[in-house]
């Protein structure tokens, strides 16, 4: 992905950086391949709600729109909670 520029104090990147984390630990945690892409994806989100002017909860916003519109996420807890269950998995 190309890279994205914008110009924030510390103190904004720090409420970013709590934003990121904040929902990450909702949608996710994501594993194997599709982590990078779907970190990457939210951390896009965040930086957009920013840029257009959000002056509310921004994590909350994210993650809403993280589960809109990254369709492997669901794909991807599903094949982490199936391997954290024991005993066979039946599929109809």
């Amino acid at each position: 992905m190309a890279a994205c520029q914008f110009n924030a104090g510390p103190e904004e990147l720090a409420a970013l950086g709590t934003a990121f984390h904040e929902a990450w630990r909702h949608v996710g945690p994501i594993y194997g391949p599709f982590e990078n892409p779907h970190r990457e994806w939210l951390a896009r989100l965040i930086l957009g709600l920013r840029r257009s002017g959000h002056a509310g909860d921004i994590a909350l916003l994210a993650i809403e729109q993280f589960m809109a519109t990254a369709p492997l996420a669901e794909w991807a807890n599903v094949a982490r909670d199936a391997r954290q269950q024991p005993g066979p998995i039946v599929r109809n």
